[in-house]
């Protein structure tokens, strides 16, 4: 198909144009770049997903593969990165079971891994060239767009990271199902279709993201008009009920998998989506300010990081320079879809390219669903692939208006071709570079805290990574020194985001490994006071006030009791209070849940059990149980706290008459005097809740670890206000 200012040009030498105008090159193009990442260790996720996960030790174990969970806990997890372990509830099993696969041929040698991974990636550049070559029906912009894909190194975090898998199988498989739907020559017939559906279901299986799909075959199918005259109403629908065929298959597997589940039953952590904390307005530049980055990753990716979460993306800066960029970017694409309404083939293709754009890029965009981080490089893997061949389309198109004989720049032509080709070399490089950067935690964090020293997620992962060290490789003599580094890495992030009760539970963990038990117990309390769901400082908490688990041996005790006498509720309260404090939710749940079936109008029983529901972010549920315990007994001030946090997002005035319920019955604790003055804030009573703060930290020792997050929340009421 031929299209005006964008066609293939003449022949001059057949076989090397075959060669730079074909497909190896860029595939050729992407192994080369990718290849350095294959000496990488296990890093971030891939411990967790691949290196520490039962699941894929064998071939055969397709039940635990197929119906669970991607981040299911598994007994012993390693909790180095994340202690608090809340994941997505996701469901990728295509991509399990390729690391099955990985482990049968070598193990948890990491090599294997990746090597996969770069292969995928070379199949991926061989597909983008088939696909921008059907959709412009020019090897030129075909050859550009691969070569760009090839090379670029926002997709270094796909490829280089292990459980970028996901992306890179479903970009392939997504890759697939659209050739499918468009046959060279020939027509579309239902068996075509059927292998669309097909590689639509196997994407699901790779990744959610593939969800896309019918979106993207429809536009494909709108903007190759071949064989118009067949596409009448019952064409339509025959297609359209073959590639909608796999839902039928995939929701409920994926129901199944994640125990009763379609989406995630908790929202995502704050510091890795700031988003979630937004107002309508700020959500709004926010948003913006997301497609800014990806913009700014697209034309220039000279800084790369693993996280672009709190900080980053900082709502109280909004709008922010990428903002803008993206307010920009937004326009042009929109600019681009008024093609459609144009009679120029160029303009038209444009605005194809665009659409699949937007449809790729609109389940990471943060808009119409907030995702478990607010940019990640490696989500961008798929939707960069229209992109780039709308790039490739521009640059073609304007090198064959102002370079050939009679154009503007035709004396420049040379000049701008090396140009040209050094610029891909740099893209080349950078990736290269950046490659290396993911050879393993310590230098990944550390290199992605220079470039964004403001990433509190970063901040935190290296700060882990080097008490890990520290406890474990690390002789006598090495340990003070790094101890230190990790002291200096934790008091920056303090001072930058006050309010992350992670910073003060690692703090606590330095003081105890220096021996000083009590700065350790200070910190752990007041990380606590900050986040009573932070499972780790909790059990730290224990192990320092209980070294010689007496109280693992009452519990031990208790269990043995319950056999003989089950439906002993004070038995089950006393066990499931253990439990909590000894930081073994799970069981605790169970516990106080049987005591709370068998004592429904005991105050007691039922505070308890939402006291365990709060920590499993089961939000309805906690609810209803403790305006249960509420009816039961009005004076409860801890119920009344955990409604207030509970209800301030849904029913912010509720929040705050349980706020002031609270505080009026425990006026001297600090938890209901936080929360009242968040409770005040919330609802617009700005003045009120400067004021509580103020006398909250008035109330506060200097060396109180809490006294900097009461002082920063000050002055971010302050600018508001």
């Amino acid at each position: 198909m031929s299209r005006p200012g964008v066609d293939t040009p003449p022949p001059a030498a057949p076989a090397a144009r075959r060669f730079v105008y074909g497909p190896w090159l860029p595939a050729a193009l992407g192994l080369i770049c990718f290849l350095n990442s294959v000496g990488n260790d296990f890093t971030y996720d891939d411990r967790v997903i691949v290196r520490d996960n039962p699941r894929i030790r064998s071939l055969t174990n397709l039940r635990e593969v197929w119906l669970s969970d991607w981040w299911q806990p598994q007994a012993g997890d390693a909790e180095e990165l994340d202690p608090r372990r809340e994941r997505d509830r996701l469901y990728r099993p295509l991509t399990m079971y390729t690391f099955a696969v990985d482990y049968a041929l070598g193990r948890l040698r990491p090599g294997g891994y990746h090597l996969t991974n770069v292969l995928l990636h070379g199949l991926a550049c061989l597909l983008v060239w088939q696909l921008a070559r059907r959709l412009c029906a020019d090897a030129a912009i075909a050859a550009c767009a691969a070569a760009l894909f090839a090379v670029h190194p926002v997709h270094c975090e796909a490829v280089a990271n292990l459980v970028g898998r996901a992306e890179i199988l479903a970009a392939v498989w997504l890759l697939l199902g659209l050739l499918a739907l468009m046959p060279r020559p020939g027509t579309l017939g239902w068996h075509r279709t059927a292998l669309a559906a097909a590689a639509f279901l196997a994407g699901l299986l790779a990744k959610e993201t593939a969800v896309c799909y019918p979106l993207l075959a429809l536009l494909v199918l709108l903007v190759r008009p071949a064989d118009a005259a067949r596409r009448g109403g019952h064409w339509w629908a025959v297609r359209g009920v073959i590639l909608l065929l796999p839902l039928v298959a995939y929701f409920p597997l994926r129901y199944a998998a994640l125990g009763g589940h379609l989406i995630r039953d908790a929202q995502p952590s704050i510091v890795l989506n700031p988003l979630l904390e937004a107002d309508a307005l700020r959500r709004c530049g926010a948003a913006f300010a997301v497609l800014g980055h990806y913009a700014r990753l697209t034309v220039l990716p000279r800084r790369l990081s693993c996280d672009y979460g709190a900080r980053i993306i900082d709502l109280e800066a909004e709008p922010s320079p990428m903002a803008f960029l993206g307010a920009a970017t937004a326009a042009g694409l929109l600019l681009a879809l008024w093609g459609f309404r144009r009679r120029s083939e160029l303009w038209r293709l444009l605005a194809g390219l665009a659409a699949l754009g937007i449809a790729s890029y609109a389940l990471i965009s943060n808009t119409v669903l907030l995702i478990g981080v607010a940019v990640g490089e490696r989500l961008f893997y798929w939707p960069s692939v229209p992109i780039l061949i709308l790039v490739a389309a521009l640059i073609v198109a304007g090198w064959r208006r102002m370079c050939v004989p009679g154009g503007a720049l035709v004396r420049l032509a040379p000049l701008l071709r090396i140009a040209g080709l050094l610029l891909l070399g740099a893209l080349a490089l950078r990736s290269v570079v950046r490659n290396s950067d993911w050879a393993n935690n310590e230098r990944l964090f550390t290199v992605d805290l220079r470039t964004y020293p403001e990433s509190v997620h970063v901040r935190e992962c290296l700060a882990r990574v080097l008490i890990g060290r520290a406890g474990t490789t690390d002789t006598d003599r090495q340990r003070p020194a790094t101890l230190a580094q990790v002291e200096e890495v934790l008091q920056e992030g303090q001072r930058r985001y006050p309010n992350n009760a992670a910073f003060l539970q690692l703090r606590g963990r330095v003081r105890g490994m220096l021996g000083d038990e009590a700065g350790a117990i200070r910190y752990f309390e007041s990380a606590l006071r900050l986040d009573p769901t932070d499972t780790a400082a909790k059990k730290l908490l224990v192990q320092l006030r209980d070294p010689d688990g007496e109280k693992d041996a009452r519990v031990a005790a208790l269990q043995a009791q319950l056999v003989q006498r089950p439906e002993d509720v004070q038995l089950l309260v006393e066990l499931g209070e253990l439990q909590l404090e000894l930081g073994q939710h799970a069981a605790a749940l169970t516990t106080l849940e049987q005591a709370a079936a068998l004592a429904p109008r005991n105050a007691d029983v039922l505070e308890l059990f939402g006291e365990v529901l709060f920590l499993h972010s089961d939000p309805q549920r906690t609810v209803r149980i403790f305006e249960r315990v509420l009816e039961l007994d009005p004076q409860r001030w801890e119920a009344h706290v955990n409604l207030a946090v509970l209800l301030a997002a849904e029913k912010p005035a509720v929040s705050l008459r349980h706020a002031r319920a609270a505080h009026r019955l425990n006026p001297g604790d600090l938890r209901t005097n936080v929360n009242l003055a968040e409770a005040l804030a919330l609802n617009g009573e700005t003045a009120a809740a400067l004021e509580r703060f103020r006398l909250i930290e008035r109330g506060l020792a200097e060396s109180d670890p809490t006294r900097a997050a009461v002082t920063q929340r000050i002055r971010e009421l302050e600018a508001r206000h």
